[in-house]
């Protein structure tokens, strides 16, 4: 992850954003929090998931179906056409 990545993260907040993960899975989800904090070595994002051709992969948080993803797992991202 770059910081150009994190900050197009951060600025789709509420907004979708294609990812591609190092384990070759491509999932559309909807930011919710962006948490890049060196100092807690917390990486990651929270999202609400849209369509993934790996569903099951994801680590549900609670039942409200926000899942979290590691920034270390994102191989690519890129906002989806017309998302903010």
């Amino acid at each position: 992850m770059t910081e150009a990545d994190i900050q197009c993260l951060q600025n789709h907040i509420d907004g979708l954003v294609e990812i591609r993960t190092i384990d070759d899975e491509c999932l559309i989800a909807k930011i919710l929090i962006v948490t890049p904090n060196d100092e807690y070595d917390e990486h990651d994002v929270l999202y609400e998931l849209v369509s993934s051709n790996q569903a099951d992969q994801h680590t549900r948080l609670g039942s409200a179906g926000e899942f979290v993803l590691d920034f270390d797992k994102i191989a690519s991202l890129k906002p989806c056409r017309g998302s903010r």
